[in-house]
C-alpha cells in the first residue's frame, strides 16, 4: 500500500475488535493507553520517510481501534528498524517500539508475517542480525573498523544464547524457520 493509498484509506469501524488494545497491552505493550498522539514519535521514525503506509503513531491508532485485520494484512509491522528513536522522544514514555514488538506477537501467532519478515528470522537466528551482509568485512577495514562488528558476529557465544532463546519463543513452536541449533558462524566462515 502507497502513502497516498494510506491516505485514503477507508476503514469500516464496525469491524473493530474492543479488546485489541488489551490483548497488546498483555504482550508487551503495556502503556499504549498513555498515547496522546502528539506525533512525536512520528517524526523521528524512519518508516515515515520510507513511505510506510501504517508507522509507530498511526499503528498504536490502529491498535486503539481495534483493527486487528487492517494491520496483519499490511506488512508495515515488519518495517521497523528497531532503532528506538520513537521510545527516546516519546514524552508520554509509551515505549512505540514494545507497542510494535507485541502487534508482531499477534502476526507470528496468527501466521501473517510477509516473506521477507522470515527471511530476516532466519538471518537473525543464524547471524543475530536480520540483515547480514557476509563478506563485509573488508569494507569495514577500509574506513578503520574492526572487521566485525561487536554484535554476535564477533561473540559467537552471544550467537548461541540468542538462538537457545529464540528457540524458547513461540516462533519456535511454529515452526517457521528452522532451529536446528547452528548458525552461520557454526558451518561457514562469517
Amino acid at each position: 500500500m502507497s502513502s497516498a493509498q494510506a491516505a485514503s484509506l477507508v476503514i469500516n469501524l464496525t469491524d473493530s475488535e474492543p479488546g485489541f488494545a488489551d490483548e497488546i497491552k498483555e504482550l508487551g505493550g503495556e502503556e499504549l493507553l498513555e498515547c496522546i498522539q502528539c506525533a512525536k514519535c512520528a517524526a523521528a521514525c524512519p518508516m515515515v520517510l520510507a513511505g510506510f503506509s501504517f508507522f509507530n503513531k498511526r499503528i498504536i491508532q490502529a491498535i486503539l481501534l481495534g483493527l486487528r485485520e487492517v494491520l496483519l494484512d499490511d506488512s508495515s509491522i515488519w518495517a521497523c528498524q528497531s532503532c528506538n528513536r520513537c521510545t527516546e522522544v516519546c514524552p508520554r514514555e509509551v515505549n512505540p517500539f514494545e507497542i510494535i514488538q507485541a502487534m508482531r506477537r499477534v502476526a507470528v501467532r496468527e501466521f501473517a508475517l510477509p516473506t521477507m519478515s522470515i527471511e530476516g528470522l532466519k538471518s537473525l537466528y543464524d547471524t543475530g542480525h536480520a540483515v547480514y551482509l557476509a563478506g563485509a568485512g573488508n569494507t569495514r577495514a577500509k574506513v578503520g573498523l574492526p572487521e566485525k562488528p561487536p554484535s554476535t558476529v564477533a561473540y559467537p557465544e552471544a550467537l548461541k544464547e540468542l538462538q537457545a532463546i529464540m528457540r524458547k519463543t513461540a516462533l519456535a513452536d511454529l515452526g517457521i524457520i528452522p532451529m536446528n541449533g547452528f548458525g552461520v558462524a557454526d558451518t561457514c566462515e562469517v
